[in-house]
């Protein structure tokens, strides 16, 4: 009796959360609409049947949406939304106020049959790589749904004996038969996503991506959209919006000084903590001791940091294959850390770690450390540890960008999003990685070349074109200040968002996989997104 009276409050209650979101969205939604004004007329794109992500409830991805829907609008295009299990009322109502009326919701495939199939799965987990290797439906990798427990844990590693197990894969089984029915019923040339990652989304990308449907991911970073597309079933770990190893190699030897130079100029803002997106804040405005490492400096030949990355943070997103996830990675980094006795190992937490919540490093490491390891507390300034430190190993970490651009050697464990720039080491396997940290890797590092190959990367990553340098938007996690900012935002700047609508038509044209590569790569002046 008791648990249906909690059930019936947290109903009324979650109802009434929805309806004052949905009340404070009122204008931020009538600004939505503006978007659709500068449509592109006689618009000859080929997409005529779209489905559309509309559950992710972000004010800075529903604007995104719109440009996107303004570069494929025409009469003839049929547009079909799906909503997830979880703020349902607000995303819906959003939906229809922006004119897209055929919505379907993910919760249709929450059935007793599937409920039934994912206790038998659960039953067959013995071991983190059994769920990992687990054959899905139409080959939809586990490594997907692996995340999605350990996002829901909040852990470092996943615990199989969570009694919640099948609950994760019910919702992962419901999402690939929704997304397969979905696709069959619709026939679509087109998906747009919120993300590749999430139970929500992985298995859409996935299926479409198999079929030869192109699938556009509406990513947005540093206040500026970041899309990118799939057109294989692969493309799916591409990431997030970065840029591709081909935009790197087009790029004008004019064009390549002017963002080389745009890199370090913001990478020295970003240093100094000058940068408004919050990974930036947390890493180097928020904690400001310096560092001050008390240590026999003739014992050591060299200081190595080693950044980790949230524990959570869907450690596949690249294809991670080397370690299982993060905690495995550190634990073994450890390990043959520990044997190299020329080195003092400064081990630092993602910065975000109190942010993010869940278990911290000390919690979770079980490894014993030697006299040349420590762990390092978040209090400490990030510009103060990268002038302490004389190299860095990272998993995938921005971090590397900024040592490398200031001229200190950087390895990767695993692929990433810039392993292959020639501004990091990346070794050939999991065994030369280990076998790395034993021996002086960082000798090998040519310097001068690294550091060029960086901030060029650096100012392509993080420059935007100089038409756009008043036209930064705030960070996607503050909702609030999206809420206030584009409804003035979207009145003011009518000229640049056409120009954007018109860039994202050109980028859909072309074979491209990363928009804001494109759109540089089309830009003749640069400007810093600070």
């Amino acid at each position: 009796m008791f648990q249906n009276i909690n059930k019936s409050i947290r109903k009324y209650y979650n109802n009434f959360q929805s309806y004052t979101e949905i009340y404070r969205n009122f204008d931020v939604v009538d600004s939505y609409n503006q978007i659709l004004k500068y449509d592109i007329k006689n618009n000859n794109l080929k997409y005529k049947n779209v489905i559309i992500d509309g559950g992710f409830y972000n004010l800075g991805y529903f604007y995104r949406l719109q440009l996107l829907r303004a570069s494929l609008y025409s009469k003839g295009v049929n547009e079909h939304a799906y909503i997830w299990d979880c703020n349902k009322h607000v995303c819906k109502n959003i939906l229809k106020k922006i004119g897209i009326k055929n919505i379907y919701s993910l919760n249709e495939s929450f059935s007793k049959e599937n409920k039934f199939e994912s206790k038998k799965i659960s039953k067959k987990i013995n071991s983190k790589l059994d769920l990992i290797n687990y054959e899905f439906p139409d080959g939809v990798p586990g490594l997907f749904l692996y995340d999605v427990v350990l996002k829901g844990q909040k852990a470092a590693t996943v615990n199989i004996k969570d009694k919640n197990l099948s609950n994760y894969i019910f919702k992962f089984l419901c999402s690939i038969k929704f997304s397969k029915n979905l696709i069959n019923k619709l026939n679509p040339d087109l998906i747009a996503l919120s993300h590749g990652i999430s139970y929500q989304c992985a298995p859409l990308a996935w299926l479409a991506a198999k079929k030869g449907i192109p699938v556009i991911i509406l990513n947005g970073k540093y206040g500026v959209p970041r899309l990118w597309r799939l057109s294989k079933p692969e493309d799916i770990f591409f990431g997030n919006g970065h840029p591709s190893k081909e935009s790197f190699k087009e790029i004008e030897k004019v064009k390549k000084i002017q963002l080389s130079t745009i890199g370090e100029k913001y990478l020295s803002k970003r240093i100094s903590g000058f940068t408004k997106d919050i990974a930036g804040r947390h890493a180097f405005q928020k904690n400001n001791e310096k560092l001050d490492l008390l240590f026999d400096k003739k014992k050591y030949k060299k200081v190595i940091v080693i950044y980790l990355s949230n524990w959570f943070d869907f450690p596949h997103m690249y294809g991670m294959s080397r370690f299982t996830d993060f905690l495995d990675w550190i634990t073994e980094t450890i390990k043959y850390a520990k044997k190299n006795k020329n080195v003092f190992w400064i081990i630092k937490p993602h910065p975000m770690e109190d942010w993010y919540g869940g278990l911290t490093l000390k919690e979770v490491l079980k490894i014993k450390l030697s006299n040349n390891i420590i762990i390092l507390p978040n209090n400490y300034s990030g510009k103060s540890v990268i002038e302490k430190a004389d190299a860095l190993i990272t998993f995938h970490g921005t971090s590397a960008l900024e040592f490398a651009s200031m001229g200190k050697p950087v390895m990767v464990a695993d692929k990433g999003w810039y392993h292959e720039f020639d501004f990091v080491i990346y070794p050939k396997s999991k065994e030369e990685y280990l076998k790395n940290l034993t021996k002086e890797w960082y000798n090998s590092v040519d310097i001068e070349s690294s550091t060029k190959n960086a901030r060029l990367y650096t100012g392509l990553y993080f420059g935007i074109p100089y038409w756009q340098k008043n036209d930064v938007l705030p960070d996607d996690s503050d909702r609030k200040l999206l809420r206030a900012y584009l409804p003035r935002f979207t009145k003011e700047n009518s000229k640049s968002i056409k120009k954007e609508v018109e860039c994202l038509k050109s980028w859909l044209n072309s074979g491209s996989i990363d928009y804001h590569s494109f759109k540089m790569q089309k830009s003749k002046k640069y400007y810093s997104c600070v």
